[in-house]
């Protein structure tokens, strides 16, 4: 649709807006004046002339969107705009259903009245902000939980030569015994069952468990508490490059050539994806999850290629082998020294729900004193520079932050949706 005045009315909980500038239909999505619409829904709004951004917050929930660009962040992760923000009449214009839904209200449009109704929702909006989080054992009664270590038992399972990261690992038993006034005794796994069976024995204290792995530990077997989630450097959208903003997810993208008709999600039905394993977080399990709620049917209503590598799933879609392709945020940045305009040549379609980092998690039982004296212990070594470069080069983690089990439903989710027959 051509833009054009709606001549409508926007109503938020009974109060009709007034707009020094109307409502625009702007290719089929209404876009408002920003500050009547941010005051409405008591928000706060920030303009960052620098950057040509704003920023609302309400109750543990921001959003970012910045003018001229597809993008925008809700509590940092990134998210594919339907309409651009631009400037009309000296008014910053945003489009009215993405921000009030963003923070909890339901939008409805009426086509005879030509009024758009958002009713703000009853409850609290999102949640505590995650340096204040004081999580507690979840699996047993307070009471119960009074294992007290006189050695802390550590195992990990490592991403590449077990020999060589566990005699990297080493110097971290020495900081976490002075931190924590115990022996601590560090280990080596070959796979994350085995270290779930030891946890559940109680010969394991604590473990570096990813998001899969930690809602089986806590939900099948009862048998972990999650207390800290790795921290890494996030991605800028619209160039694929890291940031110093350190955060605790990452994110999945849905890529299309950048001249694809293909223009939302439900496009993509009939169409050709490259997955990755069906294991794979980004490469499959979180992509299939926003399929499914669009409507689409991850394994019926396309056609799946799987390549071994989200570089090789990129390249299959530069080379029309598939419409689309599911890979980790932004692994385009990786490939421009082959594929200088890769980035220029694809466009990001939509990006996933956000996916836990790993988890530093420990056993049920754990007292809740030294659950609190392990994560003070954690997130200590994880801000000198020492203890920064043993993580890293062990882990890949750049620090630690406090973390609670209902930080992982959206893992059950996925988990149920895409084991669903």
């Amino acid at each position: 649709m051509a833009d054009n005045d709606l001549k409508a009315s926007i109503v938020v909980d009974n109060q009709t807006l007034s707009f020094e500038v109307p409502p625009v239909n702007h290719q089929g999505t209404v876009m408002v004046p920003m500050r009547p619409v941010f005051e409405a829904l008591h928000t706060s709004v920030t303009w960052n002339e620098e950057d040509q951004s704003i920023t609302a917050e309400k109750e543990g929930t921001s959003v970012q969107l910045s003018l001229g660009s597809p993008f925008a962040y809700i509590n940092k992760g990134a998210v594919v705009l339907s309409s651009i923000p631009y400037v009309s009449n000296g008014s910053t214009m945003v489009p009215v259903r993405f921000i009030a839904e963003v923070f909890g209200a339901k939008v409805s449009w009426n086509t005879v009245d030509r009024r758009v109704t958002i009713i703000m929702a009853s409850s609290g909006i999102g949640g505590r902000g995650q340096d204040s989080l004081n999580p507690l054992p979840q699996n047993s009664a307070t009471s119960n939980a009074t294992f007290v270590p006189s050695e802390l038992r550590v195992q990990f399972v490592p991403s590449q030569n077990a020999g060589i990261l566990e005699a990297k690992a080493k110097p971290l038993e020495k900081m976490l015994k002075e931190q924590l006034g115990v022996p601590v005794k560090l280990s080596v796994s070959t796979d994350y069952n085995n270290v779930i069976r030891l946890m559940k024995a109680k010969t394991v204290d604590l473990s570096f468990l990813p998001p899969y792995q930690y809602v089986t530990a806590h939900d099948n077997f009862k048998t972990a508490d999650v207390l800290l989630q790795a921290l890494r450097y996030g991605v800028d959208a619209p160039t694929g490059k890291t940031t110093q903003q350190l955060v605790d997810f990452y994110q999945g993208m849905l890529l299309v050539r950048a001249d694809s008709p293909i223009q939302s999600i439900e496009d993509l039905k009939g169409k050709t994806i490259g997955w990755q394993g069906m294991t794979s977080a980004a490469g499959y399990v979180y992509p299939g999850l926003a399929l499914g709620m669009n409507g689409i049917d991850p394994v019926r209503d396309v056609k799946g290629q799987f390549f071994q590598g989200h570089d090789r799933a990129v390249q299959g879609l530069l080379n029309n082998r598939v419409d689309a392709a599911a890979v980790f945020q932004d692994i385009r940045s990786l490939m421009q020294k082959d594929y200088p305009n890769v980035i220029r040549d694809t466009r990001v379609l939509a990006f996933t729900n956000k996916i836990p980092n790993d988890t530093i998690s420990v056993r049920s039982d754990m007292d809740p004193k030294w659950r609190e004296k392990i994560q003070d212990a954690f997130i200590s070594i994880g801000s000198n520079p020492e203890g920064k470069k043993i993580i890293h080069e062990v882990f890949g983690h750049e620090g630690y932050t406090f973390s609670e089990d209902n930080k992982f439903e959206i893992v059950r989710e996925a988990t149920r949706y895409m084991n669903a027959d």
